[in-house]
Formats: structure tokens, sequence, C-alpha cells
């Protein structure tokens, strides 16, 4: 298997790469050697002039979209010399070039394609307890008092919001990820019963590297009752079963009731530090 052959591998399976393309035929777009950074495209969205990693004729190319058909869903690939390599179908179109040697090509960061966000089934998540809801921006002014108290945010840090900076964060949040590369998974937990908000738990899932990062934070007169190792039970099962295959969680040194949380739920220590974290992972 050639290098370009392996990036379209890697970018295929939806990572971003950097790499150094050995031939002539892109000059002066691209020289030979000149670093290229490559990342999973949308192929609806690729135009003439944006250069695309696509295979054609069984051959992989780093080379121009000279011309696009969207009816039979293919895009015509040339090089720089006016030599035409042919037409491909949108899927063997595996990447955009967003830059060469650092400097960016116009436009290509607005055709990444975007991991499909996992979804949730209502009640999915539930557990016996509690709801797991999605994030909704409505629930900013409740989850203010939830957060409220300054003790909570000894080992997980910031202070607290008052309902309208909330209410902002939870705006982004539900925007989703600036990185094309990550999708944010964010949720509430409602007590069953009663249905008031008692936590938040989230993950952030990298698909290019297997990975989702995990958290959970329950306010202060919800503590000791469980519920962070209900949600979190839930949510791990829920990311293994998609799957992901490495659950990452970071946590406080001091932090025991939350590392007693992540050792409930399959969870063990690893020897890295950070910031006074230990990383703890579990692997399916």
């Amino acid at each position: 298997m050639g290098m370009l052959d392996a990036m379209a591998d890697l970018i295929g399976r939806g990572a971003t790469a950097e790499f150094r393309p050995t031939d002539d035929s892109m000059t002066p777009l691209v020289r030979s050697r000149q670093r290229v950074q490559v990342a999973p495209v949308d192929p609806t969205l690729v135009e003439p002039g944006d250069i695309v990693l696509a295979r054609v004729c069984g051959t992989v190319y780093l080379h121009l979209v000279s011309a696009v058909d969207p009816q039979r869903r293919r895009v015509q690939i040339s090089n720089n010399r006016g030599r035409v390599n042919g037409w491909t179908g949108y899927d063997r179109v595996f990447g955009i070039c967003l830059a060469v040697d650092g400097v960016p090509r116009p436009g290509a960061a607005a055709k990444v394609r975007r991991p499909a966000p996992p979804t949730v089934r209502a009640g999915e998540l539930g557990t016996g307890r509690l709801e797991v809801l999605p994030l909704r921006v409505e629930y900013a002014g409740e989850m203010a008092g939830v957060l409220g108290d300054p003790a909570l945010h000894g080992f997980i840090g910031g202070v607290p919001l008052s309902a309208e900076a909330l209410r902002e964060r939870y705006v982004r949040l539900e925007s989703g990820s600036p990185d094309p590369g990550v999708v944010w998974c964010n949720w509430v937990l409602r007590q069953r019963g009663d249905g008031r908000l008692v936590g938040t738990v989230q993950a952030t899932v990298t698909p290019a590297s297997d990975t989702a990062e995990v958290a959970w934070v329950v306010g202060t007169p919800w503590q000791g009752r469980g519920f962070a190792v209900e949600a979190a039970r839930a949510v791990t099962a829920w990311l293994a079963a998609l799957p992901v295959g490495r659950l990452v969680a970071h946590v406080h040194l001091d932090h025991h009731a939350s590392a007693a949380v992540a050792a409930a739920c399959g969870f063990t220590p690893t020897p890295h530090r950070e910031d006074g974290e230990v990383r703890w992972e579990y692997l399916p």
C-alpha cells in the first residue's frame, strides 16, 4: 500500500492528517514534499478548484476537482497541468486539502465532513431513578441553581454561573463542537417522581481515535445518593455499545467521591497525571 492509499484509508475513517506528497503534477498549488493538511470531506460540497484526496480508476490522487456532476454523484479529477484523471463517485472522494505548508486553502474548512452525532432514543439512557435528557437551553435557569454551590467547583474548576451566563454556554454546547472531528454529547439528569434536575453528564467523542471522554457532576444537595454512578454507568454502557473503543475520565487526585464513581463504572486509574488530575481509562 502506497502512502496516499494509507492516507485515504485514515482520512476515510474520519481522521485529519498531515503528510508530504511526492509529485510535481500539482505545482505550483502543491509542490513535491510540501506539507499538506487533509480532512474528511463532504463530497456534495466540493467545487471546481478544490484540492481533494480521491481514488480514480484504482489510483489515489491529491488533485483538483475540475468538474462536478451532482445528479450522478460524481466529480472529475485533474492535475494542475491539464491532464484529466477521470470521473469518480462521491464514495471515493475521501478528503479535502485544508492548508499547504500552513497556508489555508480558501473555503475548504466549510466543506469538512463532520461525524454523525450519536443519537439517543427516548428513554434509552434512563435509569431506575433518573431520566438522562439531552441538554437544552431552557434548562439553564434551573441548572444555575443545581450548580450554584461554590464548593461544587473546588475540584472541577470555575465558579458558579448565573442563569444568563449558563444559558449562553448551553447555546454554544447545543450548536456542537467547532472541531469537525469531535462530537459533543451533553445531558441533564432529572429525578423521576419530583421532576427536579440534579446534575449533568457529558461525553466528548472523537471518532478518529475511537475515544470518548466522560464527565459527570451532581449538585450538592443530591450527592451521596448514587446518582452519579447511575448516570455514568448508563452513558458508559451506551458509548461502549456504539461502539467506542476507549473511554477516558479525568479525576482530581483528591476527589475521592468521583474516583469511586469511575471505579464503579469499570474505569481504572493510569499513571498519567495532568494539572492535578488522574487519567482513568475503560476499555469495553
